[in-house]
């Protein structure tokens, strides 16, 4: 099962007992991008929970014994008379009765024309329409609750999206379904935690690396006055950074400044080795190398 699908199904259960008005709101959302076909209203493409629940909505509602409407796999008929309560060419403001009755009809209308993909791998949230003038409509609508869609075109349908996890979780407040909302923001916190902690191991590396190649002249040095057995001619606070250098090979000048009693600092680490460095120069001067 999709993501989308899994959403839609979880948002499908959240539904127990609702007031008559926002139940007529949640049936119009599901209903609003409809076909109409003379007295016929026709929607097709909803998914089992998504027509199971208009069903029982409609049950709910006592829409059965006024109204004709049946369930056929994914096509959805009610009868013209249910147009009656409802223009299902425009959003009709005195339809909300209540304070929640537009949050049924964002949710009716997402799980109707709505898709999400997994949060784990990209954030975008559409709505998808056939009739540009009905997205242009529920643009400003949203826009209303202070949330603002973008709209684009993709082959003859007119797409409202959402590509920010802010603006997702605000729609998905907006519509009633905070756990999942708190969802998004879970999952946007775990992944920046695992970039975050990626970022740190990749940072740790290149320093690692970075103090390996800074080591490598003179750990080179060092071995060398080791082979030739001229590492005694250094003075006791050189050779004892000379054993320390090739001891430590990987830590930083600051990291190995901390292995001596009492501690070194950077400047200081950095210091002797250049005298080593130094040293060794002078003996290939002599020829003594």
């Amino acid at each position: 099962m999709s993501y989308s699908k899994n959403i839609k199904k979880e948002l499908c259960s959240l539904n127990g007992k609702i007031k008559n008005c926002c139940g007529y709101s949640f049936l119009y959302g599901i209903l609003f991008c409809a076909n109409i076909d003379e007295e016929i209203i026709t929607k097709k493409e909803l998914n089992h929970d998504v027509g199971a629940l208009f069903l029982e909505l409609c049950q709910q509602l006592s829409v059965k014994s006024s109204y004709n409407f049946s369930y056929d796999k994914n096509k959805i008929t009610v009868s013209a008379k249910f147009l009656r309560y409802f223009n299902y060419q425009s959003i009709k403001n005195n339809v909300f009765k209540c304070s929640r009755c537009r949050e049924y009809f964002f949710r009716g209308l997402f799980l109707s024309i709505g898709a999400i993909t997994d949060p784990e791998k990209s954030y975008r949230l559409e709505l998808i329409f056939n009739s540009e003038a009905q997205a242009n409509e529920i643009q400003s609508a949203l826009n209303l609750l202070g949330i603002n869609p973008l709209i684009t075109k993709r082959s003859n349908k007119t797409i409202l999206y959402f590509r920010r996890s802010e603006a997702i979780e605000d729609f998905f407040a907006n519509i009633g379904a905070t756990s999942l909302a708190f969802d998004i923001m879970n999952s946007k916190i775990n992944k920046e935690l695992i970039n975050n902690a990626n970022r740190v191991t990749n940072c740790d590396s290149a320093n690692i690396n970075k103090a390996l190649k800074a080591s490598d002249k003179y750990i080179s040095v060092i071995n060398h006055l080791i082979e030739t057995d001229n590492i005694h001619r250094l003075s006791v606070h050189l050779r004892e950074m000379a054993m320390k250098r090739i001891e430590y090979k990987e830590l930083s000048f600051l990291e190995l400044g901390k292995q001596f009693a009492p501690p070194i600092s950077k400047s200081g680490v950095y210091h002797r080795l250049e005298k080593i460095l130094e040293f060794y120069e002078e003996l290939k001067e002599k020829k003594i190398l």
